[in-house]
């Protein structure tokens, strides 16, 4: 799976993993149809972003769904505390039931729709994976990002990375682009940090 993970690690990412299939056959959660599709997809594409978050971080993850990138954060990073932000019941339901069945204690769901000017905390990193733009992303959550945070944001191709930059305020945001190492897809970080 990955050199950097711990066997402990690599059993939980697996138990999920399996839970996630099982539980996709009847109520078709993710596209995803193998666990290899999955590892390589998804799991893979996740572990980077985890070198990102600090210890004792507060972490938001947008548009949870099936559990990625935030179940793996979870699993990696079990210092960190991190929120699962997902509208759809079935998913908080999906979510829940792999924290309880994983033992993820620092993890919790939040049940509900990202609104501007919401009434949720601050967090030191916010993180999405195929939720919405990234303007989008910022302009709902800045009230949310603490001085000092960041966005990461799982991508894919480079082109569609920089239209999407392109509005963003470089006077008020600085951005680096990370490739990522896939053979066979095109796949980003983009670590945004607010100017101090």
């Amino acid at each position: 799976m990955h050199k950097d993970l711990s066997e402990g690690q690599k059993q939980k990412i697996n138990l999920f993993i399996e839970e996630a299939l099982t539980f996709n056959k009847k109520h078709n959660i993710f596209v995803r149809k193998s666990l290899d599709e999955i590892i390589e997809k998804d799991v893979l594409d996740c572990i980077p972003l985890t070198k990102k978050i600090d210890k004792h971080s507060s972490v938001l993850d947008l548009g949870s769904g099936g559990g990625f990138p935030g179940i793996i954060a979870s699993i990696i990073k079990p210092e960190a505390h991190i929120d699962l932000l997902e509208k759809s019941q079935k998913k908080c339901y999906f979510l829940n039931k792999t924290i309880d069945l994983l033992s993820l204690k620092n993890t919790k769901v939040l049940n509900t729709t990202l609104k501007k000017n919401n009434d949720l905390k601050e967090y030191s990193l916010i993180t999405a994976r195929a939720f919405s733009s990234t303007q989008n992303i910022i302009d709902l959550t800045k009230n949310n990002l603490k001085k000092g945070g960041s966005y990461v944001l799982l991508k894919g191709k480079i082109e569609k990375i920089e239209e999407e930059l392109a509005p963003i305020d470089t006077n008020k945001y600085k951005y680096e682009i990370i490739k990522l190492v896939n053979k066979k897809y095109e796949r980003h970080l983009v670590e945004i940090k607010r100017r101090e």
